[in-house]
């Protein structure tokens, strides 16, 4: 199963029908977010800058994997207890 998060509908005809995805999420829909905690046991983040990362965290099953592909030039900042206790 492969759901896409992205910022808007802009890609959303792209992604389900000629990638296949399964699902189309937008990140700020906070009801859909919700429904996909602790749901996926990837997560490929491709945002090329700066942004939080504790709303996909909360997304990952249990030994999840954040693959993190954006190139960022600051350093990557997480709330450590997010990461321990998921």
């Amino acid at each position: 199963h492969v759901t896409v998060i992205s910022s808007s509908n802009k890609k959303r005809e792209e992604a389900l029908q000629d990638l296949g995805a399964d699902d189309y999420v937008i990140g700020s829909d906070q009801a859909k977010m919700n429904e996909l905690a602790d749901s996926l046991d990837y997560v490929i983040d491709t945002v090329p800058v700066h942004h939080a990362l504790e709303p996909y965290l909360s997304l990952l099953k249990l030994d999840g994997k954040l693959i993190l592909m954006g190139v960022i030039n600051n350093p990557l900042q997480f709330l450590t207890p997010l990461l321990m206790l998921g």
